[in-house]
């Protein structure tokens, strides 16, 4: 059977072709809405700007197909291979790509809002400029694995509410992506790049993320309770309102940083730099701040009852009204 025959197939109504071998075959820009391809030989494939909505390609071999611009709206690609496939543009709205090998595959402004990633490996995938919204990565235990991004090219990407718990980010490139709302919960960001990134509102709780990248990044509202953060790079970024209850947070260089009404309790600080940041009304009770660099820092009206600041550097720190260690108010 050739391409074709298929198309001629199809257009008489026959929809089931699953398991046959298509390598090689052209069907760019054709309609195969409702097509069954599932378990099929599409590897190589030109599938350009070819209508697959609802298409049934669970378990068949994609690998290093070209279908950009394709639409694959609420298609199955459970367990799919797209291994190096070329997905730029393509519109996967809502499709269920849970267990995929999506592994160097080219998303470059792909729309995956709403698609199940669950259990998804998109290590080394360019997802530059894509479109994750509401989408779900999410790790469930004895179900799915967190969706593995380790090194994946995420900038500028659109991920606002999107649950990535559990997943892998380790080495990410995320700079400028917007991540806002999403749940990174449990996420693992070592390494990752996050410059200028937009995490407003977003859920790091008990994130691994040490030795990330956060210059200017925007973490205002951000939830990072027990949040690993050792070593990370936070110069300049915005920490408004955050809370950073119990957080690993040490020898991070967090200068010139907008830290305002922040919660450091019981965080670990030691050998943060925190040199120059402003941390008015910040609370601090039972923070650990072995020699942390304050210097230069705006603590005005901070609280730091029961804080260790025995060795801490506050050379020409700004503590008007905040509260000391012994509970006194300085003047």
């Amino acid at each position: 059977m050739d391409a074709n025959e298929l198309l001629k197939r199809y257009r008489a109504g026959e929809i089931d072709f699953q398991g046959e071998n298509l390598a090689g075959f052209d069907f760019s820009g054709a309609d195969l809405i409702g097509i069954n391809l599932a378990e099929c030989d599409l590897r190589g494939a030109n599938l350009v700007l070819t209508y697959l909505n609802r298409a049934n390609l669970s378990k068949a071999n994609l690998m290093g197909a070209r279908l950009s611009g394709a639409n694959l709206s609420q298609a199955d690609l459970l367990r799919t291979n797209l291994q190096d496939t070329d997905l730029h543009g393509a519109v996967l709205y809502a499709a269920d790509l849970r267990g995929a090998n999506i592994t160097l595959a080219n998303l470059l402004d792909a729309n995956l809002i709403s698609a199940d990633l669950r259990n998804v490996n998109l290590s080394g995938a360019n997802l530059r400029g894509a479109c994750l919204r509401g989408a779900n990565l999410r790790y469930e235990k004895r179900c799915y694995e967190g969706a593995n991004l380790r090194g994946a090219d995420l900038r500028n990407a659109d991920l606002r509410g999107t649950n990535l718990t559990g997943a892998d980010l380790s080495k990410a490139d995320l700079r400028g992506a917007n991540l806002s709302e999403a749940s990174l919960r449990e996420v693992l960001l070592t390494g990752a790049n996050l410059t200028g990134a937009e995490l407003r509102g977003t859920f790091l709780t008990d994130a691994i993320a040490p030795e990330a990248c956060f210059k200017e990044a925007c973490l205002t509202n951000a939830k990072l309770e027990r949040a690993n953060l050792t070593a990370a790079d936070l110069t300049g970024c915005t920490l408004i309102d955050a809370n950073l209850t119990a957080a690993t947070l040490a020898k991070i260089q967090a200068t010139q940083a907008i830290m305002r009404r922040s919660r450091f309790n019981r965080a670990d600080l030691s050998r943060a730099n925190l040199q120059g940041s402003d941390l008015a009304e910040t609370t601090f009770i039972e923070a650990y701040l072995g020699r942390a660099d304050l210097r230069e820092a705006n603590l005005t009206d901070a609280n730091l009852a029961k804080a260790e600041l025995s060795s801490t550097n506050l050379s020409g720190t700004n503590l008007h009204g905040a509260t000391l260690p012994d509970g006194s108010i300085h003047e």
